[in-house]
């Protein structure tokens, strides 16, 4: 099974972002999601859209260059963070 996940992301130190009083670093982006889909053997049987404004903040640790832990919450901070294990998948 594979999920993917369709949304823009912003470095906290792009000059852009509009969170501009939080500067994390590099290593964290505020990501504004589209669409979340789950599929299996490359058949989607899942698809979630989000709402327009649906964000969050993910801050990335780089295990090796595939592999990445993300914690990822509505403000950035440690109290509403959830764990993420990812590793880069394959494209066909």
């Amino acid at each position: 099974a594979s999920v993917t996940i369709l949304a823009t992301a912003t470095s906290s130190s792009d000059s852009s972002n509009s969170n501009n009083n939080i500067d994390h670093g590099a290593t964290t982006w505020r990501v504004d999601f589209v669409s979340l889909t789950l599929s299996i053997f490359q058949l989607p049987i899942f698809t979630q859209k989000f709402k327009e404004g649906t964000a969050r903040t993910w801050k990335m640790t780089y295990l090796d260059g595939d592999t990445r832990i993300v914690r990822a919450g509505k403000t950035g901070r440690g109290e509403d963070d959830w764990i993420f294990y990812m590793r880069r998948g394959v494209s066909e």
